[in-house]
């Protein structure tokens, strides 16, 4: 399993406080992909790697997450530990763990962007979730219209920003 994740952050810098927070998180599983959007009211959907492909802005901010894997936390703000290097263990009963995030980090006043190694939390049951199947039409279809409806000005001139998160990024 690929466990990754993409998060967008607008702050007002000076006091640390945000403005608007975006997180996508990717578990990739055989040839399936489970999809969460958080602080969306969106949830979640099991779609196949190749319907992950076709989907302009959600392959971006895959492979953009992707980045963040296996490189070290480069700031305390962007990680859920004491210890960046912490990954909590797996129980039976417990499946709290962080997955490794790149964070877009936006000034809301000034509009420069950052970009961030960090983590973040997630409780999910992986074993259950490798054993599931590729969501329905109807559940992928309601995933989609909410994304769509709640992120479609988000995304407008989307090849521009697109360019300046991988330019930030690959920096890192």
């Amino acid at each position: 399993m690929q466990l990754s994740a993409f998060t967008i952050i607008s702050k007002e810098l000076k006091r640390d406080s945000p403005t608007y927070f975006k997180c996508l998180i990717f578990i990739k599983f055989d040839n399936k992909v489970y999809i969460e959007v958080s602080n969306a009211g969106i949830s979640s959907v099991i779609i196949s790697f190749d319907e992950l492909m076709k989907h302009e802005q959600l392959k971006i901010y895959y492979k953009l997450s992707l980045v963040a894997i296996g490189k070290p936390n480069n700031d305390p703000r962007y990680f859920g530990s004491a210890n960046p290097d912490y990954v909590p263990k797996k129980y039976e009963i417990n499946y709290d763990m962080y997955i490794d995030t790149i964070y877009i980090v936006k000034d809301a006043l000034t509009r420069n962007l950052e970009a961030k190694k960090g983590n973040c939390y997630i409780s999910i049951n992986l074993q259950k979730l490798n054993k599931m199947n590729i969501s329905t039409d109807a559940i992928k279809e309601e995933f989609f219209n909410k994304y769509n409806s709640k992120y479609a000005l988000e995304e407008e001139n989307f090849e521009d920003k697109a360019t300046a998160y991988n330019t930030i990024v690959n920096s890192l």
